[in-house]
């Protein structure tokens, strides 16, 4: 979760604990690209806009607010695409549901000019869907022990939990075999080296 921009920086004090509750946020241009940031902030990887729920109000307001902290955009509409469980390891310390986070994803349109939070992302951009595709591929490729985690950290694919999510929204693309070591990582589970 990032602050709002112009907030102090937070106090030092224990961790917060997981909500066990998160928002992502799909938004496409008039061109069909995805817009995916790489987080300045683990998990690994590209990813769409996200975040806990926390004390945002409800999961479309967090999306909305979500939105505006991480690329500065305003959100016009909003529809809930999916939701569900997904056992994906936190930064945080696990939450009163251990680790996990029920999930809202929403399709959005929006408005405004992309300007992301530097404390939030590293690197903001559109893909098409062929880049998204070879994104998978990566975090595959990583899963299955077939790319160091040092080589994926300085070029990542998409942010674990995401492939699954990407695979069922028929945004992408990739064999059981390897969702399953895929779903293994995003779980905190490492890649798997006897591929």
């Amino acid at each position: 979760m990032t602050s709002h921009r112009g907030d102090p920086p937070p106090v030092a004090g224990p961790p917060r604990r997981c909500d066990n509750t998160s928002v992502g946020v799909l938004i496409a241009d008039p061109a069909g690209r995805l817009l995916l940031l790489r987080r300045a902030t683990p998990p690994v990887g590209m990813a769409p806009v996200a975040g806990h729920v926390d004390d945002h109000g409800t999961p479309a307001d967090a999306a909305r607010q979500e939105v505006a902290e991480e690329v500065g955009l305003t959100v016009r509409t909003l529809d809930l695409v999916a939701e569900g469980w997904r056992p994906n390891a936190c930064r945080r310390p696990a939450g009163p549901r251990g680790t996990g986070h029920h999930w809202f994803l929403y399709r959005a349109v929006v408005a405004g000019t992309v300007r992301p939070d530097p404390a939030a992302a590293r690197e903001v951009r559109w893909h098409t869907p062929d880049e998204i595709q070879n994104l998978v591929r990566r975090t595959v490729a990583y899963a299955t022990g077939h790319v160091t985690a040092e080589l994926f950290a300085d070029a990542p694919g998409i942010e674990p939990v995401w492939v699954r999510f990407l695979h069922d929204l028929a945004l992408a693309d990739a064999p059981a075999g390897d969702l399953a070591a895929v779903d293994a990582l995003a779980r905190g589970r490492g890649p798997d080296r006897t591929a």
